[in-house]
C-alpha cells in the first residue's frame, strides 16, 4: 500500500491542500505516515466507527502534523462502534442532540488536538456531522464551550 500511495502522489500535481483519511485501522502506521510527510499530505482525524479514539490516533503520529500547508483536518462522523445506517438512523431528522449518543471524549480529544494545532499555528479545519451525534450545529457548540473551559484552564494554571 505505501509504495502505491507513494506513486500516486508523486504523479499528482503538487498542492500544500492535500489531506487523506484512512478509515482502516491497520493503515495508522509509520510506513504510511512517512509517505504522507515525504508528500506533505496531512493525515485527516476522524472520529469514525471503527477507528480509534482521536487521541490514539494523534499519538500514533507522535502529535505531528503532516501536511505541508500547515493546516489540519478533523472529522467527526460517527460514534465510535456505531455503524453509519444505525447512527443516521438514531440521528434523523437531525434537529438535536441525541441522548447517550454524543461522546465526551470525541469532544476533548478534538479540542486537544485543535490546541496543540493552535501552538504549532496550524490551521484547523472540523467537518461535523449530524450522524455524530443528533446535530452538527450543536456538536459544534459543545467543541466551542469544551475549547473555552479549557482555555480558561491553562490561563488559570499559568
Amino acid at each position: 500500500m505505501t509504495q502505491d500511495l507513494d506513486e500516486f502522489f508523486k504523479n499528482i500535481p503538487k498542492d500544500t491542500r492535500y489531506h487523506i483519511e484512512l478509515r482502516t485501522e491497520a493503515y495508522l502506521a509509520e510506513p504510511v505516515f512517512e509517505v504522507l510527510k515525504k508528500h506533505g499530505v496531512g493525515l485527516v482525524f476522524s472520529h469514525w466507527t471503527w477507528l480509534p479514539l482521536l487521541r490514539k490516533q494523534f499519538a500514533r503520529v507522535r502529535s505531528e502534523f503532516f501536511n505541508s500547508g500547515s493546516q489540519v483536518v478533523i472529522r467527526l462522523i460517527t460514534p465510535l462502534r456505531m455503524s453509519y445506517e444505525e447512527s443516521y438512523a438514531k440521528a434523523f431528522p437531525f434537529d438535536q442532540m441525541v441522548s447517550g449518543m454524543l461522546d465526551p471524549e470525541m469532544i476533548e480529544d478534538t479540542v486537544r488536538i485543535v490546541n496543540e494545532a493552535i501552538k504549532d499555528k496550524i490551521q484547523v479545519n472540523p467537518i461535523i456531522n449530524n450522524r455524530a451525534g443528533g446535530n452538527a450545529p450543536m456538536i459544534a457548540q459543545e467543541v466551542a464551550k469544551k475549547f473555552s473551559a479549557m482555555q480558561g484552564e491553562d490561563s488559570g494554571s499559568g
